[in-house]
């Protein structure tokens, strides 16, 4: 490792700088109108592709909480460079899935409110919402991806902002 400008080292030699970052506590309680307000976003690689998505106040470390929507007719196609876990909160969707490294293991399940899945590093994900109803879910990225989402207004409003 090398040395930054006088940063102590400890009895392994790393610098103070790559000590581990820890996390804070935080809570959200889920509020669906939290999605209501969002504004529509699309990424650029997925064109057309609209969607909902805020931070619930878990930018950490450690992990980044995101509350997302998906609408039907808006699938999405992904390549994991970290692990996510998703848990259903309302709707219902195809989540089909190809795992690394030679994306030999696939499969499709359906999720919906209740259940929770994991998304490893290295899959490609594909996203089809069923029926009328957007699908919603708690994104639980691990580590913090540091994906540029809104803080949810009920997180802004209990941090005493506007």
């Amino acid at each position: 490792m090398s040395k930054q400008d006088d940063a102590p080292e400890n009895t392994l030699g790393y610098t103070a700088s790559s000590a581990i970052a820890y996390s804070r506590f935080r809570m959200y309680q889920v509020d669906e109108s939290d999605l209501e307000k969002a504004p529509l976003f699309s990424f650029p690689m997925l064109e057309g592709v609209m969607n909902k998505a805020i931070n619930v106040g878990i930018d950490e470390p450690a992990t980044q909480v995101n509350f997302e929507e998906f609408l039907p007719g808006h699938d999405i196609s992904w390549a994991m460079f970290h692990d996510e876990l998703h848990y259903v909160t309302s709707g219902e969707c195809e989540v089909t899935y190809h795992l690394a490294p030679m994306m030999t293991i696939s499969g499709t399940v359906i999720a919906r409110p209740g259940c929770i899945y994991l998304l490893p590093r290295g899959a490609h994900i594909k996203w089809k919402v069923l029926g009328d109803k957007p699908f919603r879910h708690l994104c639980i990225c691990i580590p913090n991806p540091g994906y540029p989402v809104p803080l949810a207004d009920s997180v802004r409003r209990a941090e005493g902002g506007q």
